[in-house]
């Protein structure tokens, strides 16, 4: 479920400013991100749990690049983990085994923890 917190809108100027990243609370991936104008004085934020709309990962894409893992097999994140985190279907899970997967850091890091066994 997405959050959303916005004021006085604001056509998006050079004096906006956009950050958006992702982290791992509770065993669960998180995403948020803040616009804020200075120029109009406007702040727009948004935030929730899972992959992050794609306007947002576009972003955290673009500053941190990503890391291509390998998906099933012995040295490959868990199939299981990976249809959880993204809500894979199998087509989709299959395209993911042969080709591998694109994910952030912050992603990978706890599709890599998801290999260890069930969380918590």
């Amino acid at each position: 479920m997405a959050e959303h917190f916005m004021t006085l809108p604001c056509a998006p100027c050079a004096s906006c400013r956009f950050e958006a990243w992702q982290r791992v609370v509770e065993g669960r991936l998180r995403w948020e991100e803040q616009q804020y104008c200075p120029t109009d004085e406007a702040l727009a934020c948004g935030g929730g749990w899972g992959p992050p709309p794609p306007w947002v990962r576009e972003r955290i894409v673009a500053a941190e690049g990503v890391v291509r893992l390998a998906v099933g097999g012995p040295d490959g994140v868990p199939l299981r983990a990976v249809r959880e985190v993204y809500g894979l279907t199998v087509p989709q899970l299959r395209e993911a085994r042969e080709n591998g997967l694109e994910a952030t850091a912050v992603e990978a890091e706890l599709l890599r923890a998801m290999r260890g066994g069930p969380r918590g």
